[in-house]
Formats: structure tokens, sequence, C-alpha cells
């Protein structure tokens, strides 16, 4: 395979999806009855080649032209219309939607397998379906039943897309500072005034209309969030059969010219200009913060599928370069006199690199689809208390995905560059742009910082604690069960260790509230969510130890092989080889990564609050 083009870990994935969670058990789930094995199979490698033989291609032009806002008209490049509307004739970009308006119903764990292809291809593609798909889940949640039939299945078949507007030139994170309006007409609609920003899939000629999720505060409703409500806002008017009408006085005011994913418009948005903007409540009133985040969570996940794709992709193609580039002689016989030139995966310090980045992009694999696993538990099992603790890990473990994957996922990225050396530099390799795309992921949904404050000052107290303890309590089971395996044991018991240290760091929280207050709780938020992330991934990650060693051992036992066979065994087996590099992987996560993000609480553990205290 060339470094140029995308490859996908299709044994890692098939390993994650049948080995380790059994994803073909969500087919016993009413929801989920028609996912057998052999159609997720399907699914899964149709999913892949449609995205790495439609979309990709598109990548790099869709990057250079990216969009073009001519006489008030956003257009995007050229080479993205065909793969958009191939990805909505073949199904590939409304999977998950439900099957009454034109989707699949597919379980989140196979759309976020099927997302490491599609958005590692074009991501800049990608974010339209799932904006679109976003923005017509809200519709079919909170709105009236005219209001579903006339978006929804228009918006899961790609005919019309979709956005979310919450940001404001003065009212980004601060989404309570919004100043548009929204005044009540007396006949179901609301006129709504006020100007968006940083719109992603704001305006396109992709399809026939984008239709808006808005928050705006109507007249005479409180400051702050809780003010807020939720509306649909058409570009164009929409009458009862479809059809698309007049303006609706959304104007584009202007496109930003981004760091990356360029071929994704990004708009300034006014409503209302001409004081003839229409919009259409959705769910009750004052409660649009509340609504919106069903989007803004879905959302969150789907940014951290990104960091997963992105780097992913990015392991993958350094690991094809170092395998090709002959560069110089291999460290052990550079002594002698015409040594034999060797590819830069034989020197040591790519090898680090590149087992540094493998580990990473398993361990946010495998936070991810746990993650997702768990999200399809909670959706379609009918056991109450089954169905009650998948709500509450997902609670926790929200912001660890999207801040931990998108945040550790931009590090495998420029580990990936420095292996390139001054290629990875260039426009002929995608690794730039990788980066370059996976950039904003840890701002926008949230930046990093946003959810830190997320984990450890609302989900955390949830409840008394009580989704906390959860967590703590399935990493006591794992640490009673398997701390005396005959294979991982050794592992276990350090990551035994962190886990102490994570409780202290928790338990330690009051005792800052009580000497500097909530602003010494929030300077130690980010590095505790980057070390609690990385502790639970750690936990996923041990899971697919077992599973392994077991693997392993079968295997060993199915083919009679002794200690001393096992190397040779290794070669001759890619199975066997697959698990044992896994161990290998596992462990030097647990042994050389996580102490790297417990180094991170130097300053928590200190107490060391210089940061606000010093002048700057």
């Amino acid at each position: 395979m060339s470094s140029t083009e995308l490859t996908l870990d299709n044994r890692e994935i098939e390993f994650a999806l049948k080995e380790w969670l059994h994803i073909e058990n969500l087919s016993k789930f009413e929801r989920f009855k028609d996912f057998d094995v052999d159609t997720i199979d399907l699914l899964v490698k149709e999913g892949h080649k449609f995205a790495l033989e439609v979309m990709y291609p598109s990548r790099s032009e869709a990057d250079r032209t990216g969009c073009k806002l001519e006489n008030g008209k956003v257009k995007v490049p050229a080479c993205i219309h065909e793969p958009y509307k191939k990805a909505y004739e073949l199904g590939w970009a409304s999977l998950k939607a439900n099957p009454e308006f034109g989707g699949q119903g597919a379980p989140q764990i196979l759309g976020m397998a099927l997302s490491e292809g599609i958005a590692a291809a074009n991501l800049g593609l990608s974010m339209y379906f799932g904006l679109t798909e976003g923005a017509a889940h809200l519709i079919e949640v909170f709105g009236t039943e005219a209001l579903r039939q006339k978006y929804c299945q228009r918006m899961y078949t790609g005919e019309f897309l979709g956005s979310m507007c919450l940001s404001e030139p003065h009212a980004g994170s601060d989404v309570g500072a919004s100043t548009t309006v929204a005044e009540p007409t007396g006949d179901g609609r609301y006129k709504i005034k006020g100007t968006k920003c940083w719109i992603s899939g704001g305006a396109s000629d992709l399809g026939k209309n984008t239709i808006h999720t808005v928050l705006a505060r109507i007249k005479g409703a409180p400051e702050g969030t809780r003010g807020l409500s939720l509306f649909v806002v058409p570009t164009l008017h929409v009458a009862d059969n479809g059809s698309v009408g007049e303006s609706n006085d959304v104007e584009v005011a202007s496109i930003e010219h981004k760091m990356g994913i360029n071929c994704s418009s990004t708009c300034v948005l006014n409503f209302g200009e001409n004081n003839n903007c229409y919009g259409w409540l959705l769910g009750e009133e004052g409660k649009g913060m509340a609504n919106m985040f069903q989007l803004m969570n879905e959302a969150r996940m789907g940014t951290a599928t990104i960091g997963l794709a992105l780097s992913s992709a990015a392991y993958q193609n350094t690991l094809d370069y170092a395998k090709e580039r002959i560069q110089g002689s291999h460290i052990n016989n550079m002594r002698e006199a015409d040594p034999p030139k060797v590819a830069i995966i034989e020197h040591p310090d790519v090898r680090l690199n590149l087992l540094n980045m493998k580990c990473r992009v398993e361990a946010i694999r495998a936070l991810l689809y746990a993650s997702a696993d768990l999200l399809d538990i909670s959706m379609a099992s009918d056991n109450e208390k089954e169905k009650e603790e998948a709500e509450g890990i997902i609670q926790m473990l929200t912001p660890m995905c999207k801040a931990w994957a998108t945040e550790v996922g931009l590090d495998v990225v420029r580990i990936g560059i420095q292996v390139l050396g001054g290629v990875g530099y260039t426009k002929d390799f995608p690794l730039e742009q990788f980066y370059r795309d996976l950039r904003i992921t840890a701002i926008y949904e949230g930046t990093t910082g946003i959810q830190a404050l997320d984990l450890i000052g609302r989900k955390m107290t949830m409840k008394n604690g009580a989704y906390f303890m959860l967590l703590m309590g399935r990493f006591g089971k794992m640490a009673e069960e398997n701390s005396g395996h005959p294979v991982v044991g050794p592992i276990v018991q350090n990551w035994i260790q962190h886990c102490e240290t994570l409780s202290e760091m928790a338990m330690g929280v009051q005792e800052v509230m009580t000497t500097r207050g909530m602003e010494g709780v929030a300077l130690y938020a980010t590095p505790f969510l980057m070390y609690c992330s990385s502790v639970t991934a750690g936990y996923f990650l041990l899971q697919q130890s077992i599973v392994v060693a077991e693997k392993l051992e079968a295997l060993k036992a199915e083919n009679n092989i002794g200690a001393d066979q096992y190397k040779a065994f290794l070669k001759t087996n890619s199975d066997a080889l697959f698990y044992d590099n896994k161990l290998k992987t596992i462990s030097y996560f647990v042994d050389v990564v996580l102490p790297q993000f417990e180094s991170l609480l130097t300053i928590a553990k200190k107490r060391n609050f210089s940061p606000l205290d010093i002048s700057l």
C-alpha cells in the first residue's frame, strides 16, 4: 500500500467489533434485530469500500478548492457533489437514522466503525452528513408531527441539509449571552432576528435547502440559558408537499477561511435582516438548551470519532511510509565499511514513535467503541438496571471521549509528521491535511477545558456521585477478578496503581474547594480529565487483553506450540502475531503512556495555584 493512499485498520476494527464487544449480540434487541453478524460484516466491508473508492479521491482537491461565496450563495467544491449524492443514494450518510424516515436504523457502534473510514476519507464532506442527521433528529424528537413529516425524510435522504446555530459574535462558549430574539406572531410561528457565527454547513449548493436549528430568546424570557428556546428555521420556505419556495430572510453574511476542513462551509448567518424570517418552535419554550444538548452530545461523540478516524489513518499512513522509505543503515551495523541501507522502520526512534502512535490509536478506539456499545444498550435494552447503568456510564464517558480522543488524536498525527520528516510537512502526503482538519476538533462542540468542567463539575457529582462510583466499581471488579491473571495480571496490577491515584485525586476535590473555591478545582480540571480518560481507556484495553490472552493460548494449544517454537509460530500465523502485538501494545500503554498523563497532575498534587495568583 502506498503511503499517499488511505489505509484502514480492518483487522483491529474486526477484533473490536466481533471478538471483544460481540456486536452481533445487539441483534437480540428488537430495535437491532436485522443486524446479524453477516449483515454487519457486509456493511462494514462495503462502507469502507465506499469511503476509499468514492470519497477519498475528492479529499485533496476539495481541501485546496475550498468553498466560495458568490452573490450571497455558497458554492462548495464541485468534486464533492457526486460523492455526496452517492452517499445518500446508497444509504451511507443516514445509516443510523430512523427507518420511518428513510434511514437504516443501525446501531451506534456500527455507525462509528463506518465513520472511521468516511471521516478519514474526506472529513469536510462527512460533516454535512453528521450535521444534517443531528438536526433532523432534533426535529424528529421535539417537533410536531407536521414538522417531522415536512423535514425529516427530506433531510435523512440528503434533499435538504441541516445545521445547528448556537454561537454568536459575542456569545461563543457562553451560549446564554445569546441576543437572537424570537417574537410570536400569533399563528404558531415566530419572527427570528439575530446573527449566528461559526455555523458549519450553514449554506451550500449540495441540496435544495438548508434547515437550521436555532437557539433564540422569546421576548420577555429570562436572561441566560434558561431563557433560550429552540426553533426550526428553513433557509427557504417549504410547502406541506415539500416543494421549496421563496427566501425565509436567512442570508449568508460571510464564510470563514479556515486552517482545515475547507470544503465544509462555515458561515456567518443573518436571520431577519428584513424582518421577514420565520421559525417554528421545537419542544417547549425555555427548554431550548436542554433540547439542543441532544444534538450537542451526538456531535461530541461524532467529533471524538473524527479524532479516532484521522489518528488511525495517520498511523496507518506513517506505518506504510516507514516500511517503504529506505534511509541509513541499521544502528548495529553503522561501524561496518559499507553497511546495507534499511527501511526507516528498522531505526529504534522510528519504532518508538510508531508504537506511541499505535497504542494511543487503539486506546482511543477502545474508549469510543465501548462508549458506543453502551449507548446502543441504553437505547435498546428492556432490562431497566442494565439500561440505567449504561446511561449513567455514558454520562461520564461523553466528555472524556470528546476531549481525550481529539487531544490524543492530534498528538498521534503530530508524531506521524515527525516520522515522515520533511515530506510530512508537504501536501504530497495526507498527514499535513489530517493535522489541519483535526485541529478544530479540540475546540468546537465545547473546548477541552469545557469538557473538563463538565466532567468534574457536573458528571462526577450527578446523583451524589453515583455515576462516578459506578465507573469506579467496574474498575474495582476488573482489579479483583484479573490481578492474578497468568498472562495479563502484571499489567492489571500496574493499572490498579493508577486507579488508586485517580480515586485520591477525585477525593481531593473537596479539599481544593475549601481552600481555593471552584476556581481552584477548575484550574486542575483539564489535567484531571486527561488522566481520568487515559485510566478509563486503559480499563477497556485490559478487557481486550483478557480476550487476546485467551485467543492466543487457544491457538498455541491447537497447534501444539511450545515456548521454544513460539517466535517461529508468530511468523507463520497472522492471528497469533496480531494477538501478541496487541498484548505488547496494551502493556506499553499501561506501563509507559499512563504515567505520562499522570505527570499532568503535578500541578494538582503540589497544590500550586500560581496561575491564579500571578499578575499577567
